[in-house]
C-alpha cells in the first residue's frame, strides 16, 4: 500500500518541520524555507529494473505562492519527501469534503448525475481552502531586534493559501469519471478569490482532495448567533467561562483528585484571523491576554454572578472591610493580589485547602491570650485555624482538644504569629503555595468556583 495518498501534507526533505513537530520557528534566512504542498495525484511506487532499488513514488503536488497570486504544481519524487502528520486546527469551521458519505446519509445512488447535483444544491457558493493553510498561517519566523537585543516573532505567510469561494466543477475526465482503486469520483473545484498580488479576482480549478470546505461561524450551530454574542458581551464588559485550551494544558491540583479544564475570561476584542473569527480575551487563571476560535457558544457570565465580596471595601452599613475580614472558607476559591517578600505584585487565584497560624514565640503567645493557660501542650509552632460566627477565630490541632481556644479579632495584628492561607494556586498550575495573610492586599471571593474551573464529569 502506498505510503502517500491524495490530499497528504508534504514538504521537501530540506524543511525544518518532521511529522508532527510542526511548531518550530524559523530563524536566519527563513526565506529559504519551502512551502507546505498537498498531494493532488500520485503514481505507484516503482524500483529499479536492474537493481531492484527503490525509486519512490512520483507525488503531484501543489502549493499557493503569495507573491505571485498563483497556486503551482510540482512532481515530486517521495524518497524528497516528508510527510507531515497534522489535521485542521479549526475542527467545526474546516471539513474535508466527503461527498460520498454525504449521498449516503441522504440514501442516493452513488452515481456521477448525484455527485452534480448534490455540488450544485450544498456546495456552489460556499467557502473552500487549500489543506495546508493552518501550517502556513501559524508558521513563524524570529529576528533578534536591534534596539535591546531581544527576539522578535512575526508570521512567515509567503506560502499562506487565500479564502476561496466555490464558482463550478468539473470532473477530471469525463470519460473515467472515478477512480479504478477507491471508487471515488475525480472531482475538481472551480474556485475564486481575491487575488492581492493582481489587486484582481483570480480564479483555478483545484482537485477537491485538496481543499477544505470552510463553514461560516454563523451556520456551526442553529439558533445560536454566536459572533454577535461575542461582540454584545465586550460593550458589556462580560465574562465568559471558557475551556482550557489546549487540553494537554488543563492540570491537576496538587494533593487532590480535582482537575481543573475550565477558566474565566474576560471578552476584550473579536478578530478576523484569515478565515476564523477569535476572541481575545484576558485569562484570569493565567493572567495573560490569551485567544479562542469563536465555534461554539461559551456560557456567559456577568460580574455579580462571578465575584462575591470584596475587601478591602465598604460593607453595606458604610463600615470599611480590611482584608483580615476575609473569612476564608475551606475548598473554596478567592482572586488575591499579593506582595512577595522581594516586593513583587501578582494576581491569581487560589483555592483554599487549610488555615495556619505560624507562632513565633510560643511562651509569649501562650501570655498573650491567658484563656490558653490551660493549653497543656508546651511548645508548638503551627497551629490550624478557623472562624466563629462573630468573625473571632478558633485554633485547633490533629488529635488534641484545646481549652477555651478562641482568639480575638486582634490576633491579625500580632507581631508574634503569621497568619497563614494553604492552597492549590491555578497561577502555578494547582501546585501548593502558601500566603501570609499580611501579604495579600486585596481579597474577592469567587461564586461557585468550582463549577466554574473543575472537571466535574
Amino acid at each position: 500500500m502506498s505510503e502517500f495518498k491524495i490530499g497528504d501534507l508534504i514538504v521537501f526533505k530540506t524543511h525544518p518541520f518532521v511529522r508532527e513537530f510542526t511548531n518550530i520557528k524559523l530563524s536566519a534566512y527563513s526565506d529559504y524555507t519551502s512551502p507546505i504542498m498537498v498531494i493532488k495525484e500520485t503514481k505507484e511506487k516503482s524500483h529499479d529494473k536492474e537493481t531492484g532499488r527503490d525509486i519512490g513514488q512520483q507525488l503531484h503536488c501543489t502549493y499557493y505562492n503569495s507573491r505571485d497570486g498563483k497556486f503551482t504544481d510540482k512532481w515530486i519524487n517521495s524518497n524528497l519527501a516528508n510527510k507531515l502528520s497534522f489535521s485542521a486546527l479549526n475542527h467545526k469551521i474546516l471539513d474535508d469534503f466527503d461527498l460520498k458519505k454525504e449521498l449516503i446519509d441522504l440514501k442516493k445512488e452513488l452515481i456521477s448525475k448525484n455527485y452534480e447535483k448534490l455540488i450544485n444544491e450544498n456546495h456552489l457558493n460556499k467557502k473552500a481552502i487549500l489543506k495546508s493553510v493552518d501550517l502556513e498561517l501559524f508558521k513563524t519566523k524570529i529576528n533578534r531586534t536591534k534596539e535591546n537585543g531581544e527576539l522578535a516573532e512575526t508570521n512567515h505567510l509567503e506560502f499562506l493559501p487565500p479564502l476561496m469561494t466555490i464558482i463550478g466543477f468539473k470532473f477530471q475526465d469525463d470519460k473515467n469519471k472515478f477512480c479504478e482503486k477507491t471508487g471515488i469520483p475525480l472531482i475538481e473545484l472551480k474556485c475564486k478569490w481575491y487575488n492581492s498580488n493582481t489587486k484582481s479576482f483570480s480564479e483555478n480549478f483545484l482537485s477537491i482532495e485538496t481543499l477544505y470546505r470552510v463553514n461560516d461561524t454563523q451556520d456551526i450551530l442553529l439558533n445560536a448567533d454566536l459572533l454577535s454574542d461575542i461582540v454584545n458581551s465586550i460593550e458589556d464588559n462580560s465574562f465568559f467561562n471558557l475551556p482550557i485550551l489546549p487540553v494537554n494544558k488543563c492540570f491537576n491540583l496538587e494533593g487532590r483528585d480535582i482537575r481543573i479544564s475550565h477558566t474565566l475570561g474576560r471578552s476584550e476584542a473579536v478578530l478576523y484571523k484569515h478565515y476564523f473569527y477569535q476572541m481575545n480575551y484576558f485569562d484570569y487563571i493565567s493572567q495573560n491576554k490569551s485567544s479562542i476560535t469563536i465555534d461554539d457558544s461559551f456560557t456567559k457570565k456577568n460580574e455579580k454572578d462571578v465575584f462575591g465580596k470584596k475587601y478591602p471595601d465598604y460593607n453595606s452599613r458604610g463600615f470599611r472591610l480590611k482584608t483580615t475580614d476575609c473569612r476564608f472558607i475551606i475548598d473554596s476559591y478567592y482572586f488575591i493580589r499579593y506582595k512577595d517578600a522581594y516586593s513583587n505584585i501578582t494576581k491569581r487565584i487560589i483555592k483554599i485547602s487549610d488555615l495556619f497560624i505560624y507562632i513565633k514565640d510560643f511562651k509569649k503567645f501562650k501570655e498573650t491570650y491567658t484563656n490558653l493557660n490551660s493549653w497543656t501542650v508546651d511548645d508548638i509552632a503551627f497551629v490550624k485555624y478557623n472562624y466563629e460566627d462573630d468573625g473571632s477565630i478558633y485554633i485547633y490541632l490533629e488529635g488534641e482538644i484545646i481549652p477555651d481556644n478562641r482568639l480575638p479579632k486582634k490576633i491579625f495584628t500580632d507581631d508574634n504569629v503569621e497568619i497563614i492561607v494553604k492552597t492549590n494556586c491555578l497561577l502555578r498550575k494547582g501546585k501548593i503555595r502558601n500566603f501570609k495573610i499580611n501579604s495579600i492586599l486585596e481579597i474577592q471571593e469567587i461564586i461557585d468556583g468550582n463549577f466554574l474551573f473543575e472537571d466535574l464529569k
